[in-house]
């Protein structure tokens, strides 16, 4: 009751305030009156373009390159992406394994992809690194640009290799990358989805270890095509985060997305085999 009342003051008041004002006579200009100035007509506003993403000089490329924002064509033209884990205080506390969270940057920090891992809380339970899981990457728009599938592995010399599979949406398969038997070099092999042939080969440090299980933590990967160097991983201590990463160098700079994408999927099964928690 007191807003309507309120309400109906303010009308009535701006109608009295109105009715208050005197009508006065338009001026009229007698004298001779000067144009100084000519009418033109208004000139056209041209929008500005829409921002695009941008990479400097500052990297090792010495000319300026965009970046799409969606999709595994991120990766185009960078030389290299780094992985980081995002730790859980749960699964720092507790000896139950939680699904992983990584962070996939630029070399500048920028984050490209958020990774979050899906898995049932016996797989990781039971088996550990060896689980099998479906890794979903999204790009800064927050669509879902890759997935990486992962079946459950025990080993090189096992009935179940160690494998993963690069998918994008909407069900379209990249590629995958498969464990090769090995005693005492970690081997993996980069296989195209739609031929099924080997693109590339991942050698890993020599003499590792029985079964390849002994590497350490700092460990170097070598991916190559033709007996060419085309890309490296490697696993280092980040000391500015106090964090092991996974390093992704792109030593050449004329592969392409799909390459790029595939060598990442390669970064994640590496992470899983040998520098994450066992059995």
């Amino acid at each position: 009751m007191l807003q309507t009342d309120a309400v109906r003051n303010l009308q009535f008041d701006s109608e009295i305030r109105t009715a208050q004002l005197r009508n006065v006579d338009p001026r009229v200009d007698v004298g001779p009156i000067s144009i100084t100035a000519q009418p033109t007509s208004t000139q056209e506003r041209i929008p500005l373009p829409l921002p695009i993403s941008t990479v400097g000089n500052n990297l090792s490329t010495s000319r300026t390159f965009s970046i799409p924002m969606t999709g595994y064509d991120f990766l185009t033209e960078l030389p290299s992406v780094h992985i980081e884990q995002t730790f859980e205080l749960n699964a720092a506390l507790t000896s139950i394994s939680s699904e992983n969270r990584y962070i996939v940057r630029s070399p500048l920090g920028d984050a490209i992809y958020a990774c979050s891992e899906s898995s049932t809380s016996n797989n990781r339970l039971l088996w550990g690194s060896s689980r099998p899981f479906q890794m979903h990457l999204l790009d800064r728009t927050h669509q879902e640009a890759m997935v990486f599938r992962k079946r459950f592995a025990l080993g090189s010399y096992c009935c179940q290799p160690n494998n993963i599979e690069v998918w994008i949406p909407p069900g379209n398969l990249l590629g995958r990358v498969l464990q090769s038997p090995s005693l005492m070099t970690p081997e993996y092999f980069i296989e195209d989805g739609s031929s099924g042939e080997p693109i590339f080969c991942i050698r890993g440090p020599d003499k590792s270890g029985f079964c390849c299980f002994c590497l350490p933590k700092e460990a170097f990967f070598r991916i190559d095509s033709g007996g060419d160097l085309r890309a490296s991983i490697d696993h280092k201590w980040l000391a500015s985060k106090s964090q092991y990463t996974t390093n992704i160098y792109f030593s050449d700079a004329k592969l392409s997305a799909k390459e790029r994408a595939l060598i990442l999927g390669a970064a994640f099964l590496i992470e899983y085999a040998f520098f994450q928690k066992r059995l």
